[in-house]
């Protein structure tokens, strides 16, 4: 399309040839998984009047983020001895000079440096800065997680909630999103501590709403997530340990609305409300669109037919 606008079918075909070439799939079977979790649904949804190719960027770091995490949770090579291994050159991508040479690059790395370039070009140092703590908190608690697996230790809710949080990779994403949707977050000292929470409440609502929907996924890849947590803290069936996180989650909606509502009404200089409005208005529709993608499309369709019933989270 000449004009930028959406196209949804030449978009997937875009992603299909940018993952084959980048090594993000290498078979058929990585073809059929990234087709079924229909990333261009969660794009377009996040940025419903964004140009092709900002969609495009967005869908790529959405694949990216999802394979990482497969490679880190289904057998890849942060699940072996290699963690830190794994780990390290992504890392090294988000440092000022620090972008490996093509010649020793891994898949996993190039892709990351290819994104990275692209994306952050022409944006702020703050934002890069920003991006790049927010990427290598992940890249800790996912090497902590990885211990304490491999470790057999089993955390409580409220650890591993804490540890949720950092592993969902949502606050990342949301950065991201500030460039492709042309939306920037409003740094003011007067809301900073509001911005936190509602970002941290979406981290929490997606990491929690995720678990409800991976739950047979994770039993098979033999690893805990929010429902077998709490099911046995609690000493509850799957079921109702299910419920539970379902409430979890429509509680820290409420709390989210309420920041919002609150950001809303926080007065600042001329321009900047408005300013804040967007950002606001950019995370309220993040995570709908993410509680949707999650209820809907294949992102754990590899794993059990019963990975979890579909999702039906409660408005506020």
């Amino acid at each position: 399309m000449g004009d930028g606008r959406s196209d949804p079918e030449g978009l997937a075909e875009q992603v299909r040839e940018w993952a084959r070439d980048r090594g993000v799939v290498t078979d058929a079977p990585g073809e059929r998984r990234l087709a079924a979790m229909r990333l261009d649904v969660l794009a377009s949804g996040a940025l419903p009047h964004a140009t092709q190719a900002d969609l495009l960027l967005t869908v790529q770091w959405a694949a990216f983020i999802c394979w990482v995490d497969d490679c880190i949770d289904r057998g890849g090579p942060a699940r072996a001895e290699s963690s830190e291994a794994f780990t390290a050159p992504l890392r090294q991508v988000l440092e000022p000079s620090g972008i490996p040479s093509v010649e020793v690059m891994a898949p996993h790395v190039s892709v990351l440096a290819g994104l990275w370039e692209r994306t952050a070009l022409g944006m702020p140092n703050r934002w890069r800065e920003r991006f790049a703590r927010e990427y290598t908190d992940f890249l800790d608690a996912t090497e902590q997680e990885v211990a304490l697996r491999r470790a057999g230790t089993r955390l409580s809710v409220t650890e591993y909630v804490r540890l949720r949080r950092r592993t969902i990779t949502l606050l990342p994403m949301l950065t991201v999103l500030e460039r492709t949707g042309h939306v920037p977050m409003v740094e003011d000292p007067r809301v900073e501590s509001q911005v936190q929470d509602l970002r941290w409440a979406l981290a929490d609502i997606a990491g929690w709403a995720n678990d409800l929907a991976s739950g047979a996924d994770d039993a098979l890849a033999g690893q805990d997530n929010l429902v077998a947590v709490i099911a046995r803290e609690q000493g509850c069936s799957a079921a109702l340990a299910r419920d539970r996180v379902q409430a979890m989650i429509d509680q820290r909606r409420r709390d989210f609305a309420s920041t919002a509502q609150a950001l809303g009404t926080t007065p600042l200089p001329a321009g900047r409300g408005e300013e804040l409005g967007r950002y606001v208005g950019l995370v309220e529709q993040f995570m709908s669109a993410t509680l949707h993608w999650l209820s809907t499309t294949g992102r754990f369709a590899s794993g059990a037919k019963a990975s979890a019933a579909p999702l039906t989270p409660t408005r506020s």
